[in-house]
């Protein structure tokens, strides 16, 4: 019986051994995951209002035609300190070269002995899309670097933190990419990029630690076939969009107590898409603006289909007008996500034409803000300026000039005016054209941020009757 004793005891001394190593296991785990999920310290990465999809929609409405939801995602104060802090006492900070002295400077540019080119940045525009570009307010190149490290960084000579530096960068500039290159390891990396600026009346070239910022390009070849897809649907027939703008049409059913659906699509603004042309059938939402192909109608339901989803459905008649299409697509403005930069083109038989290719800036998902809603929309109407409500209040806040609407209460707009109070009044302080913080990080509420001017560009040029808005990721 003490043999059986002893055996039973160690084993259980055995199975307590294992489940701390598996514990412990676990936990080593998932700090790793933590390490490696966090970004080094010399790395801002903006905050996000909330980590999580909105759980509950906390936006004061009106039902006002030119009043809308706070359009930022951020407090406005925010970007205009940060634009301050970065100007250096300039008008406008964008030091990236124009594509044309890009494409000069890679053509002249010398090996550098010191490392081995990993990659060079030379963005074209792809077959099918021809140079008509129209603005050329602010100057960038096709493929340029962002400085995220929040105490800017140093363009130095070569890859190398004891090589002479250049010139200093800000946070949140943008300067022209051109290699990147193996170097010298610092902080666990050997990537260097070597880029380009406008340094007063010179151009600086040099290299940038690959820990100072991140590579962004235009994604002309995705834009292209994002238009491309909806110039074949529009070959198959007209397209018809969605409408409930501020639920005018009926607010849809709550798909629990969320704000959105399982996808990520917001309830307001929307209609709901149901499975079967029956409304105790699994439905999800589709919001106001998206294009769709009207296929028949059954009872009180018009059968869809939903190019962006890839599927088919059945919505209520109330939500879809049937004597209003998108027939011809004479315009197009193609916003992606993922890069923060848009281009707009025209559309003719052969192809696109390039009429501008701008930075820009997109929705986030926070407590008091929503995602830029992926996906192909009308673009719905213009109007040249529209008020926004303060956070959290019915108060007005401000508002932003220029404005598409192609979804709900999302536009493409310039930089937002916040009112300033005197006498006890709401007082316009006037336009403002730049924020540093365009063409970073999400950081607007659904809304896609333009500098003034090219919202006023795109507000001029747009024919929106024949004209649609597709956001991409």
């Amino acid at each position: 019986m003490k043999t059986i004793y002893h055996i039973r005891r160690g084993m259980l001394k055995v199975r307590k051994i294992g489940i701390l190593l598996a514990v412990a296991v676990i936990i080593g785990a998932s700090g790793y995951l933590y390490l490696r999920s966090v970004p080094p310290a010399h790395q801002r990465q903006l905050p996000t209002p909330s980590q999580n999809l909105p759980q509950e929609d906390k936006l004061a409405k009106s039902q006002k035609r030119a009043v809308e939801e706070d359009i930022n995602g951020y407090g406005l104060e925010n970007d205009l300190k940060i634009t301050q802090n970065t100007q250096d006492h300039k008008k406008h900070r964008v030091l990236s070269l124009n594509q044309e002295e890009q494409v000069r400077l890679l053509k002249n540019i010398s090996p550098n002995q010191m490392n081995d080119v990993l990659q060079v940045y030379n963005t074209t525009l792809p077959e099918g899309i021809s140079d008509q570009v129209q603005y050329f307010d602010f100057k960038i190149s096709f493929d340029y670097f962002l400085i995220t490290g929040e105490n800017g960084g140093e363009i130095r000579e070569n890859p190398a933190t004891d090589a002479p530096v250049i010139c200093r960068v800000n946070y949140l500039d943008k300067v022209t990419l051109l290699q990147q290159a193996q170097g010298q390891d610092f902080q666990g990396s050997d990537i260097w990029y070597r880029v380009a600026c406008s340094h007063g009346d010179k151009t600086k070239e040099g290299y940038l630690h690959s820990s100072t910022g991140i590579p962004r390009t235009f994604r002309f070849d995705k834009m292209q076939a994002a238009a491309q897809d909806l110039r074949q649907q529009l070959a198959k027939g007209a397209l018809h969009f969605i409408r409930n703008y501020k639920n005018q049409y009926g607010a849809p059913p709550k798909k629990g107590e969320t704000a959105t659906d399982e996808f990520g699509y917001r309830f307001y603004h929307s209609a709901p898409a149901y499975e079967q042309a029956d409304a105790a059938s699994n439905f999800r939402y589709i919001p106001d603006g998206m294009l769709v192909r009207l296929l028949n109608e059954t009872g009180d339901f018009y059968h869809i289909s939903v190019p962006t989803f890839g599927g088919e459905y059945y919505v209520p008649k109330q939500y879809l007008d049937p004597s209003v299409t998108l027939s011809t697509l004479n315009h197009v403005v193609v916003v992606d996500r993922n890069q923060q930069n848009q281009a707009a083109f025209t559309v003719n038989e052969k192809g696109l034409n390039l009429v501008s290719y701008t930075l820009s800036t997109t929705g986030i998902p926070g407590d008091y803000s929503f995602e830029t809603t992926l996906g192909s929309f009308k673009a719905i109407e213009k109007k040249d300026r529209f008020e926004y409500l303060q956070k959290g209040t019915s108060e007005i806040g401000g508002y932003a000039p220029f404005a598409i609407r192609f979804t709900g209460g999302a536009y493409i707009h310039g930089v937002p005016v916040a009112y300033v109070e005197q006498g006890g009044k709401k007082v316009d302080p006037g336009p403002t054209e730049y924020l540093h913080t365009i063409g970073t990080y999400p950081r607007s509420n659904m809304c896609v941020r333009n500098f003034t001017s090219h919202a006023r560009f795109l507000y001029n040029w747009m024919d929106y009757k024949n004209g649609a808005v597709i956001v991409i990721e």
